[in-house]
């Protein structure tokens, strides 16, 4: 566990460049470290429906993996992201079963997905971090981020002025894809104020 760090999601961003694809935005919980991940629109759906407290009328596959993982007396311990060749990440499931637990190689998309679903920690190893992470300005913006991705439209002009150009290309690039104009607008001025300081 000491070369493993925990992550935290930060949010989704439509990716402009590849079709259909979204960065699942990862941050050290106790760092200022932050990567993504490319995944899928359906993982990324799956993941925004339950951080955003949503329910499908029907199981989706992950509800569906977690419901047989209870069924059959298992609990996902937790996943970690243990690798990464050619831009690709690896991730394990740990899942207990009694006294033992059994490991399980995932993408790590569909192991996100499952881990919000089972309140289970997100862990990568440190080496890897050390590699793919990023450092932002202060750990506090993290929680800024999520907050401004759940309720962005009502975020004033000084609280967008207080998130710095990255945060507010990535709200800018959501907005355009959510086709949420003014809002757009809004992130525009706050980039512009930016860039004149």
């Amino acid at each position: 566990m000491e070369n493993e760090i925990r992550l935290s999601i930060t949010g989704l961003v439509y990716n402009q460049t590849v079709v259909g694809t979204y960065g699942l935005v990862l941050s050290e919980m106790e760092g200022n470290r932050r990567f993504s991940v490319m995944i899928g629109e359906p993982e990324a759906q799956s993941i925004a429906m339950k951080l955003n407290n949503k329910k499908s009328p029907r199981p989706l596959t992950h509800d569906l993996i977690n419901n047989i993982l209870s069924i059959f007396g298992t609990k996902l311990e937790k996943i970690l992201i243990y690798n990464m060749i050619s831009d690709v990440f690896y991730s394990e499931l740990h899942i207990r079963k009694d006294d033992e637990v059994l490991i399980v190689d995932a993408r790590t998309s569909d192991a996100v997905a499952l881990a919000v679903r089972s309140d289970a920690p997100i862990y990568i190893s440190a080496e890897i971090l050390d590699i793919v992470g990023t450092v932002v300005e202060t750990p506090a913006e993290k929680t800024e981020v999520m907050e401004v991705e759940l309720n962005a439209e009502d975020l004033t002009s000084e609280e967008l002025d207080l998130l710095n150009i990255t945060d507010l290309e990535e709200l800018l690039s959501m907005a355009l894809h959510e086709e949420k104009y003014e809002l757009a607008v809004n992130i525009r001025d706050a980039l512009k104020r930016k860039e004149e300081k």
